[in-house]
């Protein structure tokens, strides 16, 4: 009997010392401690994607396309808070000498800032502050061409010019990003509402989407983070245009429900013989035809869900060429509750080419 109790004793000690084991080094066992991140993610941009943008785009300004760049004039005089940015790029190049002028032509002839930043991003660099993106530069093999005028170039330029006007912008681009994010209720879940709206339970749910809003009026920048996706939001772009990328790029996920079918390809391939559809097609590459076919009915599907969403009161202007009229037929009469999301678009397709 005693040997029992001191046996059920043992076992309890040596419980209760695994428990607190697992206590002290902050993991418990029946709990999966595995940060789960919001799919959607909407954001002022960092200051490692900011540094070798702004130093484009002042070389744009001033050097490569200045007459583009000075087009953007009237809007600066409408819009106090990118006037601050505009003034700033020519500013900027003209308290430089000829000597750092030339550091940034040969840069420009040599890298893109979407590569240059995608590195950091990619090797969990994206928060990294100023001292760290120079030694990056200085280990990273993807700068060994010029290595040495990067590191002078960007120690001196981000130090005296992109860190203090980043800090000096990175207010105005938060205010966006909040006022974006506002048009929802704090706790919208993107997925579930989506999930809800087509009708479609996704198996896997979609990688997480980060949307960076900048100053720029021109050119947008893609990066990828292992399967995470991040794109660079103008300046200039509307709340409602920000929700419309949003849902556009996490509709494909859903719509490739169908739309990888052999019944659905059949009858992408049949719409081929609108000239009118065609003409379109080969202005807007890179895209397959399949691909188009898709992006039409993603942006269409976009908008349509900022309706939904309420954060649109009504679907706007198309991009491409029928996702206008998609989205305003799914206004009109697309209920999920009675129909599924593929025979809508089936219908739609075949009614609008004569199919």
């Amino acid at each position: 009997m005693k040997r029992k109790i001191f046996k059920l004793l043992g076992i309890g000690i040596l419980i209760s010392m695994v428990t607190t084991t697992f206590f002290i080094s902050g993991c418990i066992p029946w709990k999966n401690n595995k940060v789960v991140q919001k799919p959607l993610i909407i954001k002022a941009e960092d200051f490692s994607v900011f540094l070798f943008e702004s130093s484009e785009e002042i070389y744009r300004a001033n050097v490569k396309s200045p007459a583009m760049w000075a087009g953007l004039r009237e809007q600066a005089d409408r819009d106090a808070s990118y006037a601050t940015h505009y003034r700033w790029l020519y500013d900027t190049y003209s308290k430089w000498d000829d000597h750092r002028r030339a550091q940034l032509n040969e840069i420009m002839a040599n890298y893109l800032p979407q590569p240059m930043s995608e590195k950091l991003i990619q090797k969990g660099k994206q928060t990294a502050g100023l001292d760290e993106i120079i030694q990056f530069i200085k280990d990273d093999r993807s700068f060994s061409k010029n290595r040495s005028t990067l590191v002078d170039f960007y120690s001196w330029y981000g130090a005296n010019y992109a860190l203090p006007h980043y800090n000096q912008v990175l207010p105005l681009m938060k205010q966006k990003a909040d006022a974006a994010t506002a048009r929802v209720d704090k706790d919208f879940d993107i997925v579930l509402f989506m999930e809800k709206e087509t009708g479609i339970k996704l198996k896997e749910k979609p990688d997480v989407l980060e949307l960076l809003i900048n100053m720029r009026l021109i050119g947008a920048s893609g990066f990828s983070r292992e399967k995470d996706s991040l794109y660079t939001i103008r300046w200039n772009s509307s709340q409602e245009k920000i929700w419309a990328m949003a849902f556009s790029e996490l509709n494909h996920q859903f719509f490739r429900t169908f739309t990888g079918g052999w019944s659905f390809k059949y009858l992408a391939g049949k719409l081929k013989k609108d000239e009118k559809l065609m003409n379109k097609y080969k202005e807007d590459v890179p895209y397959t035809w399949d691909g188009w076919i898709e992006v039409n009915l993603t942006e269409g599907f976009a908008r349509y869900l900022n309706v939904r969403a309420g954060i649109a009161q009504d679907v706007g202007e198309g991009v491409y060429i029928f996702d206008h009229e998609y989205a305003q037929a799914l206004v009109n009469g697309f209920d999920v509750q009675k129909t599924s999301l593929e025979d809508f678009t089936v219908k739609f397709l075949k009614e609008k080419y004569n199919i």
